[in-house]
């Protein structure tokens, strides 16, 4: 095992144990969560958002409190925050339900007419793996998967076995399930804080066909709609529609995910 992957574990698993800790954090915050808790149940959506945006603001990244002002801003009306604050708890906790169902809801209020490109077999089974575990259950089985490995390579060469063929195999499969584990925690961690996407924030943007605003006007996009980020300069994004469609809008109409 060399010391940059030796590195890399440590890493991976302080960033994990950080996680923990602030959602843990988040949730007993006597100042904010709760404040912003108690104003949702009283109605008032967005005072919460504000408060749940402050803490969010502040360097918590977790799919709760993201779960928590997506309700706020969608019952507030800010479509645009909404649907963003849904997609990250969405890369944050993949597979989770209730964050689907209201992200459904907030993206009919958008009401896009964008006909989604169907997705290829293998692009399909990409996104069922990814929502097999979150980045955090990704991180804890790549730690198991390491210790088993360990484990297993202690009993081939320190251990007299009769079945020392057997104790091979297991070394092997250990290892390429830790590889593949590692790798996913890893990329998991690295699309919940960028994604390579990003929501419009306002309504009729303008796509232009070329990073300029003097160049032709190709289409609108609504409030809320969410395209891929292909490219860009300091003033515009040239981004992608589920449909295929392209062009540049500016920066400063987007929110990246």
């Amino acid at each position: 095992m060399t010391r940059s992957i030796r590195h890399s574990i440590q890493v991976l698993l302080c960033c994990l144990l950080t996680g923990t800790a602030l959602k843990v954090q988040a949730h007993k915050d006597p100042i904010l969560f709760a404040e912003g808790n108690q104003l949702y149940q009283q109605k008032k959506y967005e005072e919460a958002a504000a408060k749940y945006q402050q803490l969010i603001d502040s360097g918590y990244q977790v799919a709760d409190l993201y779960f928590n002002a997506g309700n706020a801003y969608y019952k507030s009306n800010q479509t645009a925050m909404a649907v963003y604050s849904f997609e990250k708890a969405l890369h944050l906790k993949p597979g989770d339900e209730a964050i689907e169902q209201n992200l459904a809801l907030a993206n009919q209020r958008v009401g896009s007419n964008i006909e989604t490109l169907p997705l290829l077999f293998f692009e399909k089974w990409w996104l069922k793996w990814q929502q097999l575990h979150s980045g955090a259950g990704w991180a804890v089985w790549s730690i198991v998967w390491f210790w088993l490995l360990i484990a297993a390579a202690a009993v081939y060469f320190f251990v007299p076995v009769k079945r020392r063929q057997l104790f091979r195999w297991a070394m092997v499969l250990t290892g390429v399930l830790f590889i593949g584990y590692f790798s996913m925690a890893i990329w998991m961690h690295n699309k919940a804080y960028n994604s390579g996407e990003a929501i419009v924030m306002h309504n009729a943007v303008k796509v232009k066909s070329a990073p300029d605003d003097g160049s032709k006007d190709l289409f609108e996009l609504k409030e809320g709609v969410k395209v891929k980020v292909l490219d860009g300069t300091s003033q515009f994004s040239k981004v992608q529609l589920a449909d295929g469609k392209s062009g540049w809008v500016a920066v400063n109409e987007l929110k990246n995910l």
